[in-house]
């Protein structure tokens, strides 16, 4: 019952655990804004964040961040239906992507996570802390 034809667009999908209980679920982008994966537990308190990143820096930041938080959410469902192998593919897929954008993002403005540096001392005490970008 795995819908996603295209994970980079913001179509939703379903899942089917392995009781053929069926779970509607967002796309990466709306997940990390309503802050829930799946659709029936997704009760809005009093707005949905609408985050626009302002340049490209911000942008993979989003990118990593959503595709993360997807995964993880993936995570937390497979702890409790571990044989579901629609899940895991996505979660892999997920997993996957959130990587690429890390290691682009890595790449262009500097590491970002601790397991990520390969040298001492770390270079992101050099960068230019967030209020004293522009």
């Amino acid at each position: 019952m795995y819908k996603f034809t295209n994970i980079n667009n913001n179509i939703n999908g379903d899942i089917m655990n392995e009781n053929k209980e069926l779970y509607s679920i967002v796309s990466p982008s709306e997940a990390l804004n309503r802050g829930n994966l799946f659709d029936y537990y997704f009760w809005p308190y009093k707005y949905v964040a609408d985050i626009k990143p302002m340049n490209e820096r911000d942008e993979l930041m989003q990118k990593i961040q959503m595709y993360a938080f997807a995964a993880h959410e993936l995570n937390l469902y497979l702890d409790i239906y571990p044989n579901d192998a629609q899940a895991i593919g996505l979660y892999n897929q997920y997993s996957e992507i959130s990587n690429k954008y890390l290691k682009e993002y890595e790449k262009k403005f500097g590491n970002i996570i601790l397991n990520s540096n390969e040298s001492s001392p770390w270079p992101w005490i050099n960068s230019p802390w967030p209020w004293e970008r522009q």
